[in-house]
């Protein structure tokens, strides 16, 4: 199935959202199940109608339709991970809620459904894995770099900052002016970051 004429969509046309239904939601419930369907199941479908509806306030942001299946995904398993931490406080009755990498640590709790195991799941990880990585090329020296020290290799501020040479308050404010560059130019790859 070809992609939808994304200047129709933008225009509200009901057909061409008919047949982007259609091509869309595969992304969307591949990546919701992906997530939910070791514990919720019945939140999947859920879960991909929101994201889609998400998507619908969000066409006006993107530059070319195929961009709509990695955004959709992302949207999908954003709101997955957000829906299996509330079941889980809900679960510790406390209301508070926790990094699902700790729940993993806990025979039973988590299995490794957080991979992608779909294809559908893993071509889309692929693609915003390859755009992310163009992005962080981009960037101003040494902000690509430290974004992935941190959050990649998961190196502490104090690793960060002896690394670099800086001081360990500007670690954050390295950190928060390459995410925000990553946001500007997630939109538009083209944009100057």
């Amino acid at each position: 199935m070809n992609s939808p004429n994304l200047q129709a969509l933008r225009d509200g046309d009901a057909v061409e959202w008919d047949l982007a239904f259609r091509w869309l939601w595969p992304a969307a419930f591949g990546a919701a199940q992906v997530i939910l369907q070791a514990f919720l199941p019945a939140e999947v479908e859920d879960v991909a109608i929101e994201s889609l509806e998400e998507l619908v306030d969000k066409v006006r942001g993107v530059s070319s339709a195929e961009e709509l299946k990695p955004l959709l995904a992302s949207i999908a398993h954003n709101r997955a991970v957000s829906r299996l931490r509330r079941h889980f406080a809900a679960k510790r009755g406390s209301g508070q809620t926790e990094r699902l990498d700790s729940r993993r640590e806990d025979p039973g709790d988590l299995p490794e459904a957080i991979a992608p195991d779909s294809p559908v799941a893993a071509l889309e990880q692929k693609e915003l894995a390859a755009r992310l990585e163009r992005l962080m090329g981009r960037l101003k020296p040494p902000q690509g770099e430290m974004l992935a020290d941190y959050y990649l290799r998961q190196c502490a501020y104090e690793e960060i900052a002896k690394k670099y040479g800086i001081a360990i308050g500007s670690v954050g404010v390295f950190l928060r002016r390459g995410l925000d560059a990553l946001r500007r130019g997630w939109g538009g790859e083209d944009r100057e970051l």
